[in-house]
């Protein structure tokens, strides 16, 4: 799983070197995604009704950090972040299966940016992909054989309206099962940068399935 997330952080694109593999695999699975979703994009009253496009799943809400939520060092406490994007990420997926959602597991939280007191948070939230057929997460995840499974992608955006800026200052990568669902939605992508997003999440997530098999 560690040895997954290390390709996984070499795969990005980094200008002035040459693509890796793992790049062009993304690269090749992204463009493969976006050309599955032409005609939801160019012909929606004729594209599969069991398709729908990541920006059509999207959630967010804002908040203002609160000094009951820092830390020793005065900053805010990571584990309050977390469990404001777990909420945003619970409500993403009930709203999009229409089914009370089972958390299943939480996987590559990055931490870059520090938030101080009184910084303007925006948690944006997204279903990345699903698997309408379910799949193996592995033996230590709650029971999950044959569920629809949901992969939500939520940002925490530190904003400076005075200074008209806003960095990222978190990601957070859910999984969700519908218990009571058969199937769901597929989530396919609107441009080349969701695509890229879907397919490095996936590449990723499937490797992680193999170690675990």
């Amino acid at each position: 799983k560690a040895q997954a997330k290390k390709n996984a952080r070499k795969s990005k694109l980094q200008l002035g070197r040459p693509l890796s593999e793992q790049s062009l695999k993304i690269d090749a699975r992204a463009a493969q995604l976006l050309q599955e979703a032409g005609t939801l994009l160019r012909m929606p009253s004729l594209a599969d009704p069991n398709t729908i496009l990541i920006s059509q799943t999207e959630q967010s809400n804002a908040m203002v950090a609160q000094p009951q939520a820092r830390n020793l060092h005065d900053r805010i406490f990571g584990g309050f972040l977390m469990r404001r994007a777990f909420e945003l990420a619970f409500a993403t997926t009930y709203l999009f299966g229409g089914d009370k959602p089972r958390f299943l597991e939480v996987d590559d939280i990055t931490f870059d940016k520090p938030v101080d007191v009184g910084d303007l948070l925006v948690f944006k939230s997204r279903v990345l992909y699903t698997l309408p057929e379910g799949g193996n997460l592995g033996v230590y995840v709650d029971k999950h054989d044959g569920l629809p499974l949901v992969n939500v992608e939520v940002e925490c955006w530190v904003n400076c309206p005075e200074q008209l800026k806003a960095e990222v200052s978190n990601m957070f990568y859910f999984t969700f099962a519908l218990p009571n669902k058969t199937t769901c939605r597929r989530v396919l992508p609107a441009n080349i940068d969701q695509a890229r997003r879907q397919a490095s999440r996936m590449n990723t997530d499937e490797a992680q399935s193999e170690l675990r098999a």
